[in-house]
């Protein structure tokens, strides 16, 4: 009789214990992927990487026809398969998620057409922003549209337009965001710009699907799918973390019996937490996002970009950045100039803060550049990590 190590995250939870034994106990004697990595009556299931599953990703698929794939932007992209119920099951989450809200409105959508559907209402996120505005407006006159779902890197440059052009937008009753961070600047330009309008966000992939939506009460956490994703947060030990300490979420996904993902380390960081709001589901809080755009100082720590970010927003001479470190102690500074401004004061505001994040003697090359292209899921990076 299999019976899997549970990890410690669960053993004093009935539900996730339960199910995570479930899914285990059939990879172990079922999965050729999972079959390959664990032995005996009592088989403990490490952590997986992504570079762990796009090394043996057929094995993973087991057979079964591909239908999705992730962007690919931080490297090769991983390949999976769902069934039909596991589909059903994420499009019933989503569908809750939204009552939670108040229920459906008639929506637009600004994301990227290789992963969505293309319809009357949805344009692909690289159209000019004064086309995405004139899109929004458009649909509201004609069926009343009250609704975006869009990333949050292109809500913070629509309300940016939208406040210079002095666009009135208070007709908009509801922001969503999906796939990227989503950082306190967007929640302040959003109540300018779309004044009458809720914003909200997700946290989901493409392995795993809707994983978190943000608490409408305490909008610093997500409240987690516990019924179909065991979620861990651990150290750099391996160890459950704290309430309240940032850890690498690891996802378990109960039902996905075709490319099955069982502790998964989905590369983001986040810390667990109670959230003390009605809705009776775990959450998380302090959501980063990809450990990829975690910066390091030079002794190896890690430097959350998070911090750096707000200097870059508010520097009146550039429109885009993005920070690129391809080496300890070495930043490649991209940025879109604007006309009229001189850099100097910029690439010293630049010297002066790095330095008090990393120390000094460090090398920061500055790029101008025409665009930060997105990358291949329609995404902006503010910072990659190549050390």
């Amino acid at each position: 009789m299999i019976e899997p190590v549970v990890p410690e995250s669960f053993r004093a939870r009935p539900y996730a214990r339960e199910h995570y034994s479930a899914i285990a106990r059939w990879a172990a004697r079922e999965h050729p992927f999972y079959a390959r990595r664990v032995q005996g009556d009592r088989p403990d299931f490490p952590v997986l990487t992504r570079q762990d599953i796009q090394q043996d990703n057929d094995a993973l698929l087991n057979g079964f026809p591909v239908t999705g794939r992730t962007s690919g932007s931080t490297s090769m992209p991983v390949l999976v398969s769902w069934s039909r119920e596991r589909s059903v099951m994420d499009k019933r989450d989503t569908a809750g998620f939204i009552r939670l809200l108040g229920g459906v409105l008639p929506n637009v959508r600004i994301v990227a057409l290789a992963a969505h559907k293309q319809d009357e209402h949805t344009i692909d996120v690289t159209e000019p922003i004064d086309v995405q505005a004139r899109f929004i407006l458009r649909r509201h006159a004609i069926d009343g549209a009250c609704s975006l779902v869009t990333y949050p890197s292109n809500l913070e440059m629509l309300c940016r337009h939208v406040l210079e052009q002095g666009l009135d937008m208070r007709f908009m009753r509801r922001l969503v965001c999906l796939s990227e961070v989503y950082e306190p600047v967007v929640d302040e330009l959003a109540a300018q710009a779309f004044p009458n309008a809720l914003a909200t966000c997700t946290y989901s992939s493409v392995e795993v699907g809707l994983i978190a939506g943000r608490c409408p009460h305490r909008p610093q956490n997500y409240h987690l799918l516990a019924r179909k994703l065991g979620v861990e947060f651990l150290d750099p030990e391996g160890r459950p973390c704290r309430e309240g300490e940032p850890g690498q979420v690891v996802v378990t996904d109960y039902w996905n019996r075709r490319s099955s993902f069982i502790r998964y380390a989905l590369g983001d960081l986040a810390a667990p937490v109670r959230c003390g709001c009605p809705i009776p589901m775990p959450a998380l809080t302090s959501l980063i996002g990809k450990v990829r755009g975690v910066l390091k100082h030079a002794d190896g720590r890690p430097v959350l970009f998070t911090g750096l970010s707000p200097m870059f927003r508010d520097s009146p001479e550039i429109r885009q950045f993005q920070v690129v470190q391809p080496a300890l102690g070495h930043f490649v500074v991209k940025f879109v100039p604007k006309q009229g401004f001189g850099l100097e004061a910029f690439h010293e505001r630049v010297r002066s803060h790095f330095e008090a994040d990393f120390g000094a003697g460090l090398r920061i090359d500055f790029e101008p550049v025409d665009e930060i292209p997105r990358s291949a899921g329609g995404k902006f990076h503010g910072s990659i990590c190549l050390a």
